[in-house]
């Protein structure tokens, strides 16, 4: 297995245009069922059922749960966006870092990707995101 980096093709890059759009949809969609879903019935019920001080506070656990699942999607809306605005610019593969090319396979699994494992591990030891 060749852990070489090199240039991605014309093909791939729109390939993994395709993935991103795709999974821009999926995240829509689940963005639009979870409002709908634990929002609208789940928490209209609850907020029905209040009688005690812990029913609130169950419906504050629910609160950041939905919050916290919203918050992460749309992390990874933004990381799509940007991964669409490089394929754009024909910047799409090279890390944000050091500039080297990421490895396809790192691409494969997360096609947002930023950063070269190299990089990413490097930020996540300083405890930077990204």
């Amino acid at each position: 297995m060749s852990r070489e980096r090199r240039p991605l093709t014309g093909k791939e890059v729109q390939e993994f245009k395709q993935k991103l759009l795709e999974q821009k949809e999926r995240l829509w969609q689940e963005i639009r069922e979870t409002l709908l879903g634990k929002i609208g019935r789940d928490y209209q019920d609850q907020i029905r059922s209040v009688n005690e001080w812990e029913d609130l506070a169950q419906i504050d656990l629910l609160e950041e749960t939905v919050l916290g699942v919203l918050e992460a999607q749309k992390e990874e809306l933004e990381a799509i966006a940007q991964a669409l605005w490089r394929i754009d610019n024909d910047e799409y593969g090279r890390c944000l870092e050091c500039g080297k090319w990421i490895r396809y396979k790192r691409l494969q699994i997360r096609p947002w990707s930023s950063y070269c494992t190299d990089c990413k591990g490097r930020k996540e030891k300083k405890g930077i995101s990204g």
